[in-house]
């Protein structure tokens, strides 16, 4: 039984894997031009090709830019020809002598995810690029340039296979093993109309909006959230699918100085309360695990730490320019997983702290369509990695993980803790 299973889900692995747009048919069909002299190129004109094999088109077109021209060969998506679409290739030849100069590969429907195959000597050499970040590079490939050009990509995946992570790049569509994390953003979606950005509020365990920072009660006709507060509310949806309760303001403020900060930091816990937002998150995802598995797990024991391509600072995280690729990588790696940031940077005079500034609820996610969605929902509004990093140039990002599986029932928003309308519940 056990061969059969390891041999389904190399039959299964080999499957999606294969399911890459190839088109090397219409390279093969294009061979001559593509190593044609600079002169004969820049004359051809552009065409469609027809792949017999499969039957899809591809676009043949030249361009010129700088001292360099291309050859490109664009597949299909959707009805169009978007340069970015999966699959497509990208040959760059010197203007000048018209050398070989690389292959750019898309990987994915993104302008920065490819492969780059450049030459070296007789040799292919590869390197891949993913959400702008190098992860692999100078590998070498038993291909000489010249046939790179006319392969099939799948051949360039099965020669690197014992060094590259395909199935971490191509991704197997499984859109169902999503569905919870699905419905979760669905119903903060559906909720985000419905709150007001207040300063400074949240929602208390037994339904009563109150400030956070002295639990005094909003004003009836004017209460919402702060960053905190929707972070919360959020993780009261999930707790409650654990214990029938929301969470206690009072407990997710307890400070935990002795296992965080440093001696300068100390000095300002009651003035400035530089970590307060990564209390928060630590205490939220942490009340929520243990609940889950009935469990007592450390202040630290939800921490996102350990992940490759990314530095992880102790209680600071990672750097905000990392994180679509972050979130790319846990989306594949922890499909069941939601997360809770914790926004950090170097803030304010005298002195001049690395202060936690702000939180958000990040659900990095597989869609149907097997398109990556790097969904963040901050206060009352829904953005994504590329939005929260030009609002916070150069800060970091520090991450705690929250198991979504169980159902959640998200509070209700008009008064106390009843079921909201976009909610669900489901053990």
């Amino acid at each position: 039984m056990k061969r059969v299973i390891i041999s389904l889900l190399m039959l299964s692995a080999a499957f999606h894997l294969s399911a890459f747009p190839e088109n090397n048919e219409a390279r093969t069909s294009m061979r001559e031009m593509i190593t044609a002299p600079t002169s004969d190129v820049l004359e051809a004109r552009n065409e469609m090709i027809e792949q017999l094999t499969d039957g899809s088109v591809v676009s043949y077109q030249i361009k010129i830019q700088n001292n360099s021209f291309y050859q490109l060969f664009i597949n299909e998506s959707g009805g169009r020809y978007p340069l970015y679409s999966q699959g497509s290739y990208i040959i760059k030849r010197n203007l000048e002598d018209g050398k070989f100069v690389q292959i750019k590969i898309f990987l994915k429907r993104h302008k920065e995810c490819y492969v780059r195959l450049y030459p070296l000597d007789e040799r292919a050499m590869m390197e891949v690029v993913l959400y702008g970040k190098t992860i692999y590079k100078g590998i070498n490939l038993p291909f000489s340039f010249s046939d790179v050009l006319v392969e099939p990509f799948s051949e360039i995946i099965d020669a690197s296979s014992g060094i590259v992570n395909w199935d971490l790049l191509l991704p197997e569509n499984n859109g169902y093993v999503y569905y919870d994390k699905t419905e979760l953003s669905e119903a903060i979606r559906a909720g985000l109309p419905l709150i007001t950005d207040v300063d400074d509020g949240a929602l208390d365990f037994d339904g009563s909006w109150v400030f956070i920072e002295d639990l005094s009660i909003q004003k009836p006709e004017n209460h919402g959230f702060n960053c905190s507060g929707f972070v919360k509310w959020v993780g009261d949806g999930l707790y409650w699918a654990e214990t029938g309760e929301y969470m206690s303001v009072s407990d997710l403020k307890s400070k935990h100085t002795d296992m965080r900060g440093h001696r300068w930091s100390e000095r300002h816990e009651d003035d400035r309360d530089p970590y307060f937002g990564l209390d928060w998150t630590r205490n939220i995802a942490v009340s929520i695990t243990n609940a889950g598995r009935n469990t007592t797990g450390g202040y630290k024991s939800a921490d996102v730490r350990n992940l490759p391509w990314a530095t992880y600072i102790e209680d600071i995280g990672f750097s905000i320019e990392d994180l679509k690729l972050i979130m790319y990588y846990l989306a594949v790696s922890e499909p069941e997983y939601i997360y809770f940031a914790s926004v950090n940077e170097s803030w304010g005079t005298e002195p001049v702290l690395q202060q936690h500034i702000h939180t958000a609820v990040l659900i990095p996610l597989i869609n149907n369509q097997g398109q990556f969605e790097d969904l963040i929902f901050e206060r009352n509004f829904e953005s994504d990695a590329e939005s929260l990093a030009e609002r916070y140039p150069d800060a970091h990002v520090h991450l705690t993980r929250v198991r979504v599986d169980g159902g959640f029932r998200l509070p209700e928003l008009n008064s106390g803790p009843a079921l909201g309308p976009g909610s669900y519940f489901r053990r």
